[in-house]
């Protein structure tokens, strides 16, 4: 069995096969370092179609105070570089074969649904910060979630 980089979701049907498949890799003089950590999905779409409902909103906000150039997409790369920061990715050149390393913004679309959930209060706070009052609305997973922390 090969596990890949991000992990896999280790359940009690599958428990015995990745036990034998390490035990067997382990024979054969490999160590590993093990991360236990609960299992989450990635980010919902609910959560993604909130989080650009905010970016609009917090470009509207901006524009109208003289930020001509805070578009929706220039607030989404602002908060992820704020929040997110970046990761390493490594391209290969088809015809020679070359790697490079190059760093990108964190994509949403990797985070888990807890980790999207921590960016997004991120984004509210500071928004707040600045007199942007973020719409959310009572049905919103977001708001679900976020009741749910404080009880």
């Amino acid at each position: 069995m090969n596990i890949p980089p991000q992990g896999i979701r280790l359940t009690s049907q599958n428990f015995i096969t990745v036990s034998e498949s390490i035990s067997e890799d382990l024979r054969r003089g490999r160590s590993f370092r093990l991360r236990l950590e609960p299992w989450s999905e990635r980010r919902t779409l609910s959560q993604n179609a909130l989080f650009h409902l905010w970016m609009k909103e917090l470009s509207d906000f901006l524009i109208k105070r003289g930020r001509s150039q805070c578009s929706p997409e220039w607030c989404k790369d602002a908060m992820k570089f704020t929040f997110l920061g970046f990761e390493t990715n490594t391209y290969t050149d088809v015809k020679t074969g070359a790697q490079i390393e190059r760093e990108s913004l964190r994509m949403t679309s990797k985070l888990r649904a807890s980790e999207m959930h921590h960016f997004m209060t991120q984004v509210q706070s500071w928004s707040l910060d600045i007199g942007c009052f973020l719409k959310v609305p009572a049905t919103s997973e977001f708001f679900e979630l976020s009741r749910k922390q404080e009880e």
